[in-house]
């Protein structure tokens, strides 16, 4: 999961003016009310990519608002697209005022004058992206005209995304700084096509851009779907709803077919399972099973042909010693 700070780290006179200036420094200047200080709590982490930065926010009631003269101290001009995560709140800018609750999304920004408030007396908990507005390849005029609306899950490009972000905030601790730009891509790719489709402006996306948001989506949804054994290259095409010719020709660019991408991710998790203490009770069969392998003599050989070994030799091979590891060989001793 992404790292956490919270005010259970500070000196309880201190929480409020830490918040301020952590929203401050990792979002923009910002003036901030708190009908109670001392009993103020709140926890936040960032994940930076490249150009753009993912970032979780819990904190109890409290008033934002970015005025004129804050702009003008200091603006990063970058958009904000939060996900309401838990709890309700209000925010008001661009002559747009909108209520939010759980599961809603919302786009503000640096440049004009902001205000927000916590409506649920819990608090209110969020994740946010930021993205430049440079690398917005969408006219700023209408796009600004999306500020503080209400957004809907964008006929399916929403869900993709809040999987996506909420994926990060799970891993985003545990990724090398080496894969933080090529997720950079990712993220401002699919973001942009969820902008996009609010504008109804799809056309205006460079070719490539709507290319990589695509292929973002379909490997969202190979990723979820890998343990049904109906997955298969025609039940990708009409759940995206095109032709299977297309869908093949959007993997020309990565030398694999569709079928060899599903085949090797069900390998992968077959083979990290096999090397899993936790596991060692499952037969190997039951793992092939659970990753959409229905025949265990064809996992057989297609791990053997991946992996140089079959299946059951590997496991004894690679899980620990101990109870565990013991446990395993007894258990797959006669199975693949």
């Amino acid at each position: 999961m992404i790292p956490l700070i919270g005010t259970d780290l500070v000196p309880v006179t201190d929480r409020f003016d830490w918040f301020t200036d952590l929203v401050s420094r990792d979002v923009a200047p910002v003036r901030i009310g708190c009908p109670d200080p001392v009993a103020f709590q709140a926890r936040a982490g960032t994940l930076e990519l490249d150009s753009t930065a993912f970032s979780m926010f819990e904190y109890t009631p409290v008033q934002s608002v970015r005025t004129p003269s804050l702009i003008r101290r200091s603006d990063p001009e970058h958009y904000q697209l939060a996900l309401i995560t838990g709890g309700s709140m209000m925010f008001s800018q661009h002559d747009n005022s909108v209520a939010l609750n759980t599961g809603d999304w919302v786009l503000f920004d640096t440049s004009h004058e902001l205000e927000s408030w916590t409506t649920d007396p819990a608090g209110v908990r969020h994740v946010m992206l930021r993205l430049p507005r440079t690398v917005i390849p969408l006219p700023s005029d209408r796009t600004d005209g999306l500020l503080a609306r209400r957004l809907t899950g964008g006929g399916g490009v929403g869900d993709v995304l809040r999987g996506y972000l909420l994926s990060c905030a799970r891993h985003g601790g545990r990724i090398p700084q080496a894969d933080r730009r090529r997720l950079d891509t990712v993220t401002r790719d699919l973001a942009v096509t969820f902008l996009a489709h609010h504008l109804d402006r799809q056309r205006t996306l460079p070719d490539e851009t709507r290319r990589t948001a695509l292929l973002t989506r379909i490997d969202f949804f190979i990723d979820v779907n890998l343990g049904d054994p109906r997955l298969t290259p025609a039940a990708i095409a009409a759940e995206h709803q095109m032709s299977l010719r297309t869908l093949h020709a959007l993997f020309e660019g990565r030398r694999t077919t569709v079928a060899a991408t599903i085949r090797e991710r069900r390998l992968e998790r077959c083979r990290r399972d096999l090397r899993d203490p936790a596991l060692a009770s499952w037969r190997v069969a039951d793992i092939a099973a659970h990753w959409g392998f229905t025949n265990p003599s064809v996992f057989s050989r297609t791990f053997r042909a991946a992996y140089g070994a079959a299946p059951g030799a590997y496991r004894r091979t690679e899980l620990p010693a101990g109870p565990g590891g013991g446990h395993a060989e007894r258990i797959v001793s006669g199975a693949c």
